[in-house]
């Protein structure tokens, strides 16, 4: 089993924690797709990094958002988050599989409970409204 400095996941770390746009768009490979927990068809590249985007601007904006649980193999890495959100408590995974070149090809996002849903909708489409965060 690798450990994250042989992998994408660092890189992943540093650009939700730093904001850097720029990294976070070379991390991903020319056919990822992501998956939304509220989004039926999953995201291509370009798609989903805005996606990302929003999900960070979101998610980060809660005062208390964190990874409580860390799984990592060769290729793949299920992170299991928690914060609060409009006084709801957010449970929810990122699933990421990459290549061998270290660049992600997929990433999905699940989340519960149910009633959670509409409220991280509601904020993920004010931040996917902004195009400051996506210029």
């Amino acid at each position: 089993m690798q450990v994250i400095e042989d992998n994408p996941l660092r890189g992943w770390f540093e650009s939700v924690k730093n904001g850097n746009h720029n990294l976070l768009y070379d991390l991903l490979d020319e056919d990822f797709l992501f998956y939304s927990p509220v989004v039926f068809k999953p995201k291509d590249k370009y798609m989903g990094y805005i996606y990302l985007l929003a999900a960070a601007e979101t998610f980060l904006a809660t005062p208390d958002f964190k990874y409580t649980k860390k799984i990592i193999s060769d290729f793949h890495a299920v992170l299991e988050f928690e914060c609060t959100m409009n006084e709801k408590l957010i449970n929810g995974i990122d699933m990421f599989t990459w290549n061998e070149n270290k660049k992600f090809i997929e990433m999905k996002v699940l989340v519960r409970p149910n009633q959670a849903l509409p409220i991280l909708q509601a904020e993920m489409e004010k931040n996917l409204a902004r195009p400051d965060i996506w210029r």
